[in-house]
This record gives C-alpha cells, structure tokens and sequence, in this order.
C-alpha cells in the first residue's frame, strides 16, 4: 500500500514540474532530478515510465529533446528517450494509477 503511495505522489510531482517549468532546455536538469528519483521507486507492478516520457514529449517537447541530447553521456537519458506510446493511452494509464492526473 504505501508502495503505491510512494507512485502516486511521484505522478503528481512530475503534473506539478509540467506546470513549473517552462519548455526552456534550462528546465532539462529539474527533470533528469525527478527521473532519477522516479526510477527508485519500488513497486510491483511495473512503473509508467513509458508514460511518462510520451506526455513529457507531447507536452515539454524543447525539454525532451534535450533530454535526448543529454542521452549521448548518459545510459539511462538514453534508454528514457527512446520510449514511446500512443499519448491518449498514456494520459488513461496515468489517470489509472489513480493519481488524478490531467495534463
């Protein structure tokens, strides 16, 4: 249960960076801090980090992009940037997880 928590909080964290930041490559390095943190998460089903890197594209696509450039240094930026999805199945797999979130 408190696994779950521990998602949920982290899926309105990443709604909360959307509206923060502008889509300004500077905001690239807040949201490398925030994947990082995500990954951690121990949980048994398995993480929407799919859908995450979908609406972070859709939705701060200057940021992802430099995300991907950032991915040349790093394995980890490299394996994030290359997932990808339908974006309407993203957003309903995020909502699933009962966070709530509407981007």
């Amino acid at each position: 249960m408190e696994e779950c928590q521990e998602l949920k909080k982290s899926i309105q964290q990443f709604q909360q960076l959307l509206k923060k930041y502008p889509d300004q490559a500077e905001s690239a390095y807040d949201f490398v801090i925030y994947l990082r943190s995500f990954l951690k998460i121990q949980s048994k089903a398995p993480l929407p980090t799919t859908e995450i890197m979908t609406i972070l594209k859709k939705h701060k696509p200057n940021i992802f992009y430099a995300l991907r450039k950032m991915s040349e240094k790093n394995l980890m930026l490299n394996i994030l940037t290359q997932l990808s999805m339908e974006e309407e199945a993203a957003e309903e797999r995020l909502r699933s997880y009962g966070s709530g979130v509407v981007v």
